[in-house]
Parts: structure tokens; C-alpha cells; sequence
């Protein structure tokens, strides 16, 4: 617990720091993380790194910098496509020293952590998203802190056949509404200094962070199910008392797609510009 504590200590103020900024700064921390996250994927399935990864990191790499130069554009469906076609002909070109199984994983590994991650930096680069980007950690963050207080303390019916053994019903409820009630903070603390000009700002915040938190949860137990098929305990040991950055995100690149679709669709619906 100690050393949760002082990770948290460490890197929480960090993430707060760059993700106020936003820019360029969010874009390297989420490229950096994408990386790490996606080798931790990829020795989680391999054992070993494989020369093919390879294209998946240099596509990592390519794919941010697209983010960073044009935005949420076409560009990013082409940039995948040409990435799936490359990763593809890496299997004709070295044939009889490539196995399929790590062409298929590089592609999901990208497809699973970088591209999902990215859409922290997408909803930030939105009109007003230094205020919707929160709602992205109130919904992950604020269901694993609840989930595990309210486990620990009252859970007794534990989830039948979950890739999670730990986790309990009253965990999961416990974690979809401290979600909204930390999404109900957020929005009245925004509402009292800086008031976005959206209406109904709180209770945007309350339902977004409450549907975001039931979708964290998948998102920890997909993570887990990988964990639990492949015999391993956490992802890595890079941060000290929460293992790995897949350990830590798990949640958050389920959550981020969520919140872009909700803003882009209030957008077009004229809620705000």
C-alpha cells in the first residue's frame, strides 16, 4: 500500500500538470504510455519481443504525431490502414520466420492500446475540452477507488464467473456511483470557478462519469481476462505497487472513446460549438 501511495504521490500531480497544459506535452505523455502499455502487451502474449513488433511501435510513434499534425481526421483511418497493410505484408515478406499469431497481435496490441489512448488527446483538442477531458479519469479513476473501498468494506457477493475473482457486486455498484458523485464534484468545482457555458454542465458530468465507470469496469476485467489466459499477475513491475502502465490505463482507454462519442454527438446536436 505504501508504495501505491507514493507512486500515486509522484505521478499523479504529473498527469494533472500536462494534462491542463494539453498539446503537445498530453501527446508525448500518451505516446510514452502507449508504448510502454504496448510492450507489456506484447510480452504478455510472446514472451519475447519479436522483430514485427517493431512496426507496431513505429506506427505508435506515427500514429501520435498524425494526432498532433491533423487532429480527428481521415488521416488516422488511412494511417491505420496503411499500418494493418504493412503489418500483413511483414508476414509475405519473412514468410517462413514470422509466426501469424505475432502479426495478429501486433495489430491488436496497437488497435487495443495506442489507438484508445489517444482519445485522451482527441477530446482534449476539442472546443472545450480542458473541461470534458476530466470526465475521462472521474469515470476511471473515481470506479477503481470507490470499487475497491466499497469491496473492501462491504463486499461479500462475489461476481460468478468474472476474470476478476476479487471483485463484488457491491464493489461494482459502489464504483458506478462514486464515478457520479466524484463527476458531481468535478462539475459544481467547475460550475463555482469557471462556468463552460454548457447547460446542464453537472448533470453531463454525473451521467458521463457514472456510464463511463460501468465501461472501466469491462475495460479492467478485458485486462484482466488477458492476465488470468496467460498466467501472469500484472503486466509489469514499472510502477511500483500498481505493476504495470497496462495495470494502471486498463480502465482509462475503455473510458475515452466514451467521452469523445458523447461530446462529439452534443456537439453536432448543438449543445455547445
Amino acid at each position: 500500500m505504501l508504495k501505491r501511495v507514493i507512486t500515486a504521490i509522484i505521478g499523479l500531480p504529473l498527469v494533472i500538470f500536462v494534462v491542463i497544459i494539453g498539446g503537445w506535452p498530453l501527446a508525448l505523455m500518451c505516446l510514452l504510455a502507449s508504448l510502454m502499455g504496448l510492450r507489456e502487451l506484447y510480452r504478455a502474449f510472446s514472451k519475447a519481443d519479436k522483430l514485427v513488433h517493431v512496426v507496431g511501435y513505429i506506427a505508435t510513434i506515427g500514429y501520435f504525431f498524425a494526432i498532433f499534425i491533423f487532429g480527428a481526421c481521415q488521416w488516422l483511418f488511412i494511417a491505420l490502414a496503411l499500418f494493418i497493410v504493412f503489418a500483413q505484408t511483414c508476414l509475405v515478406l519473412f514468410f517462413n520466420r514470422l509466426e501469424l499469431e505475432d502479426v495478429v497481435v501486433t495489430v491488436y496490441g496497437l488497435l487495443y492500446v495506442p489507438f484508445l489512448l489517444s482519445f485522451i488527446v482527441l477530446v482534449r483538442e476539442f472546443a472545450l475540452g480542458q473541461y470534458f477531458v476530466w470526465l475521462i479519469f472521474t469515470a476511471a479513476f473515481g470506479c477503481d477507488t470507490f470499487a475497491y473501498i466499497t469491496g473492501v468494506t462491504v463486499g461479500r457477493h462475489k461476481l460468478v464467473g468474472s476474470p476478476s475473482p476479487k471483485k463484488s457486486v457491491e464493489g461494482l455498484f459502489g464504483g458506478v456511483f462514486g464515478a457520479a458523485l466524484v463527476g458531481f464534484v468535478y462539475g459544481l468545482f467547475v460550475m463555482r470557478f469557471s462556468d463552460p457555458g454548457v447547460d446542464g454542465f453537472i448533470l453531463i458530468c454525473v451521467i458521463v462519469s457514472m456510464i463511463g465507470a460501468v465501461f472501466c469496469i469491462f475495460g479492467d476485467m478485458a485486462a484482466s481476462a488477458i492476465k488470468r489466459r496467460k498466467d501472469i499477475k500484472d503486466f509489469s513491475s514499472l510502477l511500483p505497487g500498481h505493476g504495470g502502465v497496462m495495470d494502471r490505463v486498463d480502465g482509462v482507454l475503455f473510458v475515452a472513446p466514451l467521452v469523445y462519442l458523447a461530446i462529439y454527438v452534443m456537439s453536432h446536436m448543438g449543445m455547445f460549438l
